[in-house]
């Protein structure tokens, strides 16, 4: 069977080379071996790309949040399959972007493997024809030295406490790592009165494997991962001056929810959704508007799947976007869940088809 490896260089840790191409040599021969990424991801992964004599492919990112490097993929992939001769395509990325790459790849009779983290959404796993978790490779420490007798004990002494100590590694799995990472950010809350600027996180968390490894391995960016991995335990939000804070649950807002020239008895507004970056100022302002109508917007969750599947959804997509819908405070909490989980784009378009089938059967 003649394989081909595409890899996804912003989206998988070079330490997964070797899995990735042992794997591929148990299921036939490569004939094909492709990296796509900007500089900065390509950079990490000079030593793989010369071991296996992967061929890189540089993309320029024209604008911020721009996918240059997914495209480049899907474009190298759509070559292969007009060339021929490949019965076997193996998608390095835990983006489920490729979902509908892979699915035109089967519809073609090419057998579609699919490599990733394991917070790789389901989406993205059963549109593969099989599925590979990437483990987190551990470091390999070099082996300890004797150092040379000194005849002075107190320079002894001081190349002791000069010598590093090795690096401890990250915990193997996902929940291990979110436990420890949780745990460092309540410990920093509760010892700074309940609240901290998320800035003021990212030295302490920086230090930790867990939280390097985790966040990396998400492909997101710092405050995008906190927000979207930790918004069910934390409280993040905006104040005035652009600074974004996070505080334990029940603490106040840093700004009032509602206008002081309003009276008492009027409702307070919710609390604002953790923000994603790079999502659409429209669709932002829009959201946010929406938020203080959570009452009124939303129907069953029966009749949610319903008009979802009669407005062309696939089943299984509409049940996930209902129970999205319906365990969300908002449609904005509804928006930044459904790009967490299904993307930016995907996410967004779905955000949007639901939201017009829902105004347009209230109408």
């Amino acid at each position: 069977m003649n394989i081909a490896i595409l890899i996804d260089a912003e989206n998988v840790l070079p330490g997964h080379a070797d899995l990735i191409f042992a794997h591929a040599q148990k299921l036939g021969s490569v004939v094909s071996k492709e990296i796509f990424g900007a500089a900065s991801a390509l950079s990490s992964w000079v030593a793989p790309v010369l071991k296996y004599a992967i061929h890189p492919n540089l993309t320029i990112k024209a604008a911020k949040g721009k996918n240059s490097s997914d495209i480049a993929l899907v474009i190298g992939a759509m070559d292969l399959l007009v060339k021929g001769g490949i019965d076997c395509a193996i998608i390095a990325s835990s983006d489920s972007d490729f979902s509908s790459l892979s699915v035109r790849l089967r519809n073609a009779g090419i057998e579609v493997v699919g490599m990733g983290t394991d917070k790789s959404n389901e989406l993205w796993r059963t549109a593969c024809s099989s599925f590979v978790v990437l483990q987190n490779q551990k470091p390999v420490q070099a082996p300890r030295q004797e150092a040379a007798p000194q005849a002075d004990a107190s320079k002894q002494g001081s190349q002791r406490q000069a010598a590093k100590k090795p690096a401890r590694a990250a915990a193997s799995t996902h929940e291990e790592r979110i436990a420890v990472i949780e745990k460092l950010i309540s410990k920093r809350l509760e010892s700074h009165g309940g609240r901290v600027q998320t800035s003021t996180l990212f030295p302490s968390l920086n230090q930790l494997p867990e939280y390097r490894v985790d966040r990396q391995g998400s492909g997101k960016k710092p405050l995008n991962y906190l927000t979207s991995t930790y918004g069910e335990t934390f409280h993040f939000e905006d104040a005035a001056d652009g600074q974004n804070w996070v505080s334990l649950p029940g603490i106040a807002p840093v700004e009032a929810a509602a206008p002081a020239s309003e009276t008492a008895d009027t409702p307070e507004a919710p609390e604002a959704a953790p923000e994603i970056p790079d999502a659409e100022p429209e669709v932002q302002a829009e959201a946010t508007a929406e938020a203080a109508q959570e009452e009124d917007n939303y129907v069953t969750p029966q009749q949610v799947t319903d008009k979802l599947v009669a407005g062309g959804f696939d089943p299984d997509i509409a049940r996930q976007v209902t129970d999205i819908f319906a365990d969300s405070a908002s449609y904005r909490a509804a928006y930044n869940k459904l790009r967490s989980i299904f993307g930016n784009n995907a996410g967004r378009d779905y955000y949007q088809q639901a939201k017009e089938i829902l105004t347009a059967s209230k109408a």
